[in-house]
């Protein structure tokens, strides 16, 4: 690889273990693999348990491996004065991820408790939709439809649909295979949904079942809707809690920017790159990450250039925690590539991730808490140096 900064790099995907596109770990890494994606991350939902796993298809796809994971957090202050920060839909809850974490994992055993009880509470919410669902359909007269069941067994889709962990994409993945074992007529299957619905008529290509499932989610499962169950939120760690305990787990704490991937305008916090950028610096977040097919491509620059010029890496990912399997090598709304600016940034910040999990894995200081005297932009480019060299032994280039 002789100009390693033209490849691509993925340090956001999901996968079987919270949810995901795909069927198992090796299918994400090899398809990254088939795509030219040299450093990818796993970044599961509030669970490390893929780790191994991912490790060992990294491995034998000579792939480099970056170790994350996503969790939520709350801000109080601004739910209360209707601030919105990367969550359109909820002022004051914030989406935040842990970059470079190490693997084998040292995480202590309070963080796990910590992780195991974000993950009960999760389950005990989704089986409470689980069972909100089944009273819908019992309610409706569509828990039997010509002789097959529609009713949704907790047990049975954890079993057979996921690694441990059901979410929401899993119950109405689970109901529309259900829906389409029923041999019925066109005319039947809009009879069915639009029981389904509440007399509100389906608007897709009910043979499209990515389609299907998201109307399922948008009909069944949001608030006002049958099987809606709010979240528990009195166990969201604040910014700041979050922000120390990521550190604390030895990774990088790292703000995933939405930018102009809402459905309308940005945000009231990211709406200016320069402001946004500073708010992160003084709350010592010194990582951000963009889902770049949200973004219009010069959005997206200026916002990439507003953190860079402060010396704050950038990565890059594409998340797949849908049911639709979108190509791994990211790129902006409407498939617009990359130019080599934004190449050579993003493939900067996953040499940073690289370089961190290295020095970590030596027991010395990662890219925070450094104990060198340096600024910000030094210290990306010390770990630009280690982890362009880490990732290169990986892919073979010499």
């Amino acid at each position: 690889m002789s100009n390693p900064q033209s490849s691509f790099t993925n340090l956001h995907i999901h996968t079987p273990y919270s949810f995901s596109a795909f069927s198992s770990v090796e299918q994400a890494v090899q398809l990254a693999k088939k795509e030219g994606v040299t450093a990818l991350g796993i970044s599961d939902f509030d669970t490390i348990d893929g780790y191994p796993e991912f490790a060992q298809a990294c491995k034998a796809a000579s792939v480099y491996p970056c170790f994350g994971i996503e969790t939520m957090a709350l801000s109080v202050e601004d739910q209360e004065r209707g601030r919105r920060w990367n969550d359109p839909g909820n002022p004051g809850r914030i989406y935040f991820c842990a970059k470079g974490l190490t693997f084998p994992s040292n995480l202590s055993q309070s963080v796990r408790n910590l992780l195991r009880q974000k993950h009960e509470a999760m389950q005990a919410q989704i089986r409470e939709m689980v069972s909100r669902v089944n009273h819908h359909l019992d309610a409706v007269g569509l828990a039997e439809y010509q002789g097959k069941s529609l009713r949704l067994d907790y047990e049975l889709i954890r079993s057979t649909m996921t690694e441990g962990t059901v979410r929401e994409h899993h119950l109405v993945k689970s109901l529309q295979k259900r829906i389409a074992e029923v041999e019925t007529s066109p005319d039947e299957r809009e009879e069915l949904l639009r029981g389904l619905y509440g007399g509100t008529e389906s608007k897709v290509d009910v043979s499209d079942s990515v389609a299907l499932q998201d109307e399922l989610r948008a009909n069944l499962l949001k608030a006002g809707k049958p099987a809606f169950v709010p979240e528990d939120t009195s166990g969201y760690l604040s910014f700041e809690a979050a922000r120390d305990l990521i550190v604390d787990m030895g990774g990088i704490p790292c703000y995933p920017i939405l930018a102009d991937g809402t459905k309308g305008e940005p945000t009231e916090i990211e709406a200016d790159p320069d402001r946004l950028a500073e708010e992160l610096l003084e709350r010592k977040v010194y990582c951000v990450e963009f889902i770049p097919a949200r973004n219009d491509i010069d959005v997206l620059r200026s916002y990439v250039r507003a953190l860079h010029a402060r010396g704050v890496p950038a990565l890059c990912g594409t998340e797949h925690n849908t049911p639709a399997l979108e190509p791994m090598a990211p790129a902006c709304k409407g498939g617009v590539p990359f130019d080599e600016e934004m190449k050579d940034i993003f493939w900067e910040g996953a040499c940073v991730i690289a370089g961190h999990q290295r020095m970590k894995s030596l027991g010395q200081d990662g890219f925070i808490g450094s104990s060198k005297p340096d600024t910000l932009a030094a210290r990306v480019t010390r770990f630009r140096e280690i982890g362009e060299r880490e990732i290169l032994n990986v892919v073979g280039a010499h």
